[in-house]
This record gives C-alpha cells, structure tokens and sequence, in this order.
C-alpha cells in the first residue's frame, strides 16, 4: 500500500528526533522553526529535514542545538536518527 507525499518527503536529508519527554515534542518543534529549521511532528518524533543539496554539517549543527536546548531541561535525553 502507498501513501501519499508529505512535505517531509520533499526534504532531502531527513533526521527523526526521539526525546525522553514526548511532552515537549511541540516546544522542540516550534524552537526549530524559529531557527530556520525544517521540522514537523510525526506522533512522538520530531522529523527534522534539509534542502537536498544541503550541507553535511547540517547534522552536527542538529546536535549542538538539541545539546543547548536540552540544558533548559535537565531530565531530557534525546536520541538522533537518519532516516532512509
């Protein structure tokens, strides 16, 4: 079974964000945007995406940014994945 395009789909590099409080999924998502960064929520993951011709460096910026983020919320632990 197919299903149809999404926006996500459009981005080149994708990056699914899991945190260890799926409460703060839509702050994550939001702090994102305001950062110039593609992002949406899919359920309890924050996809994060490039442009397809967009810089490698863009993953280690990613983790800098949830890494700074994170400081505002001590218990937080978060895991990064690079989707196919």
């Amino acid at each position: 079974m197919s299903r149809a395009p999404t926006e996500c789909d459009e981005w080149g590099v994708l990056q699914e964000v899991r945190l260890t409080s799926p409460e703060l999924v839509d702050e994550l998502v939001a702090v994102l945007r305001d950062a110039g960064t593609p992002a949406r929520k899919r359920g309890r993951v924050v996809v994060v995406g490039d442009e397809p011709d967009g810089e490698s460096e863009r993953s280690l910026e990613l983790l800098f940014f949830l890494r700074t983020w994170a400081l505002a919320h001590p218990d937080l632990d978060f895991e990064i994945r690079e989707r196919d």
